[in-house]
């Protein structure tokens, strides 16, 4: 992650102090100005960074969330012990960050553009929650709901479908899967759903009105045991 060292003047729009300086970029938050250092110094420093970091983002982040992207997580019941523990940021970029493993970030756009989600990175599987029944979701505020539960764990897919190699991965160390994905990917959850049982798998698809995360941890167990 980067790391901010103070605010300076900007290049571009002449703001005395919205300029953002950081170890290894610049970043303007009025205009949107960005330049990444390649000063000797700023290439060393860069370099003994990632001896020790394997981290790859390539936005800048914060930990200081503005209204719009907050309201949008509470929208959801996220909490913010949640926020903190699953590290869920804020890019100047206006990008909700949402950081999944060391070398993948997927965020919520507020910005520019018609892209809802954006996103970097090779995807990881992850598990979120401690239950020893697997629930595959299509995004990260699904898995923090599952993984409220006491006999679930949300695993998000980032998308609706499953690879070959996560899949491997996946009846390597679980006996037990289900497939809760959006009502308009129920046609993906079902063809996972099959595929897992031919596997040697028990799984079932969930197919619910609204996405995993629209409900509470009382609602999501009933929808999960019926």
């Amino acid at each position: 992650m980067s790391l901010f060292k103070g605010h300076l003047p900007c290049p571009k729009c002449g703001s005395k102090d919205n300029l953002g300086d950081y170890d290894d970029h610049q970043f303007c938050f009025g205009c949107q100005y960005y330049v990444r250092k390649n000063d000797t110094a700023s290439l060393r420093a860069r370099i003994n960074k990632n001896k020790t970091d394997s981290n790859t983002y390539t936005i800048p982040i914060t930990n200081d969330i503005p209204q719009e992207a907050m309201q949008w997580l509470l929208k959801y019941n996220i909490t913010e012990k949640e926020i903190k523990k699953y590290k869920i940021s804020w890019s100047p970029l206006k990008i909700l960050v949402l950081i999944i493993s060391k070398s993948y970030w997927q965020g919520r756009n507020f910005g520019f553009g018609n892209q809802k989600y954006k996103s970097n990175g090779i995807k990881p599987l992850k598990k979120y929650g401690s239950g020893n029944t697997l629930v595959l979701v299509e995004d990260v505020l699904s898995a923090i709901k599952i993984a409220r539960t006491e006999d679930y764990s949300g695993v998000p897919l980032l998308g609706s479908s499953l690879s070959k190699e996560h899949e491997l991965r996946l009846i390597k160390n679980y006996d037990t899967i289900y497939v809760w994905l959006d009502r308009d990917k129920a046609k993906n959850a079902v063809k996972i759903k099959n595929r897992l049982r031919e596997l040697g798998i028990t799984s079932k698809a969930i197919i619910t009105p609204l996405d995993p995360k629209e409900y509470n941890e009382t609602e999501i167990n009933t929808w999960l045991k019926s």
